[in-house]
């Protein structure tokens, strides 16, 4: 039993260790506003600009 306790102790560290480090896309603040402008120009006139993500998973 205290085998199975100090696996999922050093189980747990391991999952909030990982989080940290995929908080925030690795391209946050390296890509240039404009390219994501010139994104949202590129797909205003198509269905994707229309997606909605706020009923996933329902």
């Amino acid at each position: 039993m205290k085998s199975f306790a100090k696996s999922t102790v050093v189980a747990s560290l391991l999952a909030l260790a990982s989080v940290s480090a995929f908080a925030h896309h690795p391209a946050e603040d390296i890509v240039d506003e404009l390219i994501y402008q010139m994104i949202d120009e590129n797909v205003s006139d198509t269905p994707h600009a229309d997606l909605d993500f706020t009923s996933m998973g329902n």
